[in-house]
């Protein structure tokens, strides 16, 4: 319970911080990114030696993120910044969607573009009133599961 409620806690900080505010745009994407990893459950979680990140259209993320997962874990799976086998793909740019179709059904896809989820994305991270804000899709979740502490706080479209 005390950790559900410091998840909860962390979320609704988050979002009382504008865009504007201390934190870069490119900050506070970074921070999603890993914390929604913290929430995703893969099926064959059991098997995993890692979970890897791959940001193939975003450096300033990436770099940022880079300072976050170091020498962390996820359900003790350490954190790892990759060019492919992604578990998490972050994308940034409309001519990068191609990512996205590709992705296996074991990867969380997630970017920061207008109308992502329609394109086939799960996670949009959307500006509303200068906060940055997640978007779910749940026709789009693949071979895991969203864990109900974030899909609370989203946006949620799809009938899944």
């Amino acid at each position: 319970m005390f950790f559900k409620t410091l998840g909860l806690l962390f979320w609704s900080t988050l979002f009382s911080y504008s865009v504007s505010a201390a934190y870069t745009p490119e900050q506070v994407k970074a921070v999603y990114l890993f914390r929604i990893a913290n929430f995703i459950y893969w099926k064959h979680e059991p098997q995993m030696k890692s979970v890897e990140f791959c940001l193939p259209d975003s450096p300033e993320v990436k770099k940022i993120l880079q300072s976050i997962v170091t020498n962390k874990t996820v359900r003790h799976l350490p954190l790892h910044i990759a060019d492919s086998d992604c578990d998490i793909l972050f994308v940034t740019k409309q001519e990068n969607l191609h990512y996205v179709e590709a992705a296996g059904a074991n990867t969380v896809t997630i970017g920061d573009l207008e109308q992502f989820t329609r394109y086939g994305g799960v996670i949009e991270l959307y500006n509303e009133d200068g906060r940055i804000k997640p978007k779910i899709n749940l026709d789009n979740i693949g071979d895991y599961s969203v864990s109900s502490n974030l899909l609370r706080i989203a946006k949620i479209e799809g009938n899944k």
